[in-house]
């Protein structure tokens, strides 16, 4: 698994660039990523464009991921909303022949999506993923980032609990991750949906 930073986050009105790399590097041993990048592309100002879309492409084509998860397309933020649009497009340029981009051509097998913690918003999902087991290690994840979340901890803690509860609650579970799919989820072995 590995996770990529569109941006560095900077200008944010808390942190510094230093201690933001070093929690979000924190956060990434912490889910257990085997590597964590950052493209640089400018945050506040952050556009679906071809340079973008050709920065995330070769990330594709090299890694080669089975599986993308990208932001969903409802954000207040309009960074957000750019991200979402990359992830999608970076897709199709991954698959480009006749390219100066490094790598084969590569086209991610699925693409989800998933809402911001600050979304408010009820959404139908595409499905609800299990986390209960993985739900503490999302929780001290997202607490690694402590210049950007200390001061609120309680409330996010708060906010993120009762979410998962909601989604879980809906698939018999503890706690519940939405995710959605801009194209039908494909199902390759029926019995794997059963529960254990």
């Amino acid at each position: 698994m590995g996770i990529v930073d569109l941006t560095d986050g900077e200008p944010t009105p808390y942190g510094d660039p230093q201690t933001r790399r070093k929690e979000a590097q924190q956060a990434a041993e912490i889910l257990g990523a085997a590597q964590r990048l950052t493209l640089g592309l400018p945050n506040r100002y952050l556009r679906d464009t071809v340079e973008a879309r050709r920065a995330l492409a070769e990330v594709y084509r090299t890694l080669r991921p089975m599986v993308v998860f990208g932001l969903l397309p409802q954000d207040q933020h309009p960074d957000h909303l750019a991200a979402a649009e990359i992830a999608l497009n970076a897709r199709f340029y991954a698959k480009l022949t006749k390219t100066d981009m490094p790598g084969d051509p590569y086209y991610p097998p699925l693409l989800f999506r998933y809402a911001t913690s600050h979304l408010r918003r009820v959404l139908l999902p595409s499905a609800v993923v299990d986390i209960s087991s993985a739900f503490q290690r999302k929780l001290k994840a997202v607490l690694a980032y402590q210049s950007q979340f200390g001061w609120r901890k309680e409330e996010l803690v708060d906010r993120l609990t009762t979410t998962a509860k909601f989604y879980g609650g809906k698939i018999g579970v503890a706690y519940g991750e939405p995710i959605f799919s801009p194209e039908e989820l494909p199902i390759w072995d029926p019995v794997h949906l059963l529960p254990p």
